[in-house]
């Protein structure tokens, strides 16, 4: 049988759901609120997913998390959480650039027309996902503007069959403890606006060099503990 990594990361939150639920009634957690344990839960889910998809750099944010929320009922040394949070995000930063990419998906081995994922029409697409993975071919006549929106997962954009509006089209991004891909044509304008805090956007460094006329892309929106990659089709 196989598994998804959201299917796991999912299973992984029902169990952690259910013992917190009795770990909870012993005495030494009754400081530990519903909030503290919600926090728990998604930061271990997180690791699950990172560890499923063998992408280890973002790792030291949700161990920040459960470090902070546990520091006080467990007796660990007290550290200030913007101490944490700091070391953390330079951590990821690190091995960001020290480690490997994860291995891509299969299905990006293959020709476009055996990418097996969902196609959406329309000049004004949305795009949403969270706790799991996407992987979505937009089609459109005259694009104008694409929302995106990844929290906790992964994305995929084709763009492959996308002809841009006469004034560009602009990509909305919105991204944290996520990852975005975009996959576009090599001889558009790629305008990089995007704010990132703590992540990366990488907008390409092998498209062909642009004529003055070529469909322009701008990209905005902000990026927290995150990345966002275009590529070339």
């Amino acid at each position: 049988m196989r598994f998804k990594s959201s299917n796991v990361t999912w299973g992984v939150c029902l169990l952690l759901i259910a013992a917190f639920i009795l770990v909870n009634q012993f005495s030494d957690f009754t400081e530990i609120g519903i909030g503290s344990i919600i926090a728990i839960i998604l930061a271990l889910a997180f690791i699950v997913q990172c560890l499923a998809r063998l992408h280890f750099a973002p790792l030291p944010i949700p161990l920040a998390v459960l470090y902070i929320v546990l520091q006080t009922p467990l007796g660990l040394p007290t550290i200030q959480i913007w101490h944490m949070i700091l070391a953390a995000g330079i951590a990821y930063i690190g091995l960001e650039m020290l480690l490997p990419k994860p291995k891509k998906h299969r299905h990006l081995k293959f020709k476009r027309s055996q990418v097996h994922v969902e196609t959406s029409d329309g000049n004004n697409p949305s795009v949403s996902v969270n706790f799991g993975e996407v992987s979505r071919r937009l089609c459109a006549n005259a694009l104008e503007t694409v929302q995106l929106n990844c929290n906790f997962g992964a994305m995929e954009i084709f763009l492959d069959q996308v002809e841009l509006s006469p004034n560009g089209a602009e990509v909305m991004l919105n991204c944290s403890f996520g990852e975005i891909k975009l996959f576009i044509s090599r001889h558009w304008q790629i305008i990089d606006k995007v704010d990132c805090s703590v992540g990366s956007v990488d907008t390409g460094k092998h498209f062909a060099t642009p004529t003055d006329n070529a469909p322009r892309l701008t990209l905005y929106g902000k990026v927290s503990f995150g990345g966002v990659e275009v590529r070339s089709l």
